[in-house]
């Protein structure tokens, strides 16, 4: 005899997936499957569940709840790419103050890694207007949102 739960659970395994992007499945299990893809640090994942999560909210102050996670998530990942970005761009510095030396008094000629730190440079960057464009997209959900949902709700502060 198969229990009820373990019922559930086969059917939310072979029928989540397809029906994911039809807005049918109930929202806490999108909200489940949100705070899922934020665990994997994929903020991506974690908008498009929230943006699907939209259409049926009936559990609307956990809906909030699961958005503000997103949000500060994002926020702490925008800080860290910040800080590595001011990491690369000194080095950067610092390998442009190099190449004035005589390096041919220590015997060596320096590694040429300006092309390899612009690399990574960019990738940050790209990676840092993501995120700012999950954060805006973020902040749009919460303004388009009824006034009456959101009562008791202060949005976190940048």
């Amino acid at each position: 005899m198969i229990g009820f739960g373990i019922l559930l659970r086969l059917i939310k395994g072979f029928l989540g997936k397809p029906l994911e992007n039809t807005g049918a499945l109930p929202t806490r299990y999108y909200l489940h499957e949100t705070l899922r893809s934020l665990d994997r640090d994929n903020i991506g994942e974690a908008v498009r569940f929230l943006r699907i999560s939209r259409g049926a909210l009936i559990d609307k102050s956990r809906w909030e709840l699961v958005r503000q996670q997103v949000l500060f998530r994002s926020r702490v990942l925008m800080e860290s790419h910040e800080r590595r970005i001011r990491h690369i761009e000194g080095r950067m510095k610092a390998l442009r103050n190099q190449r004035k030396l005589p390096w041919r008094w220590f015997g060596k000629s320096p590694i040429d890694r300006l092309p390899q730190y612009e690399n990574i440079l960019a990738a940050e960057k790209s990676a840092q207007a993501l995120l700012e464009r999950y954060e805006k997209e973020l902040r749009d959900m919460r303004e388009a949102a009824p006034s009456d949902l959101l009562k008791g709700f202060p949005d976190i502060a940048l």
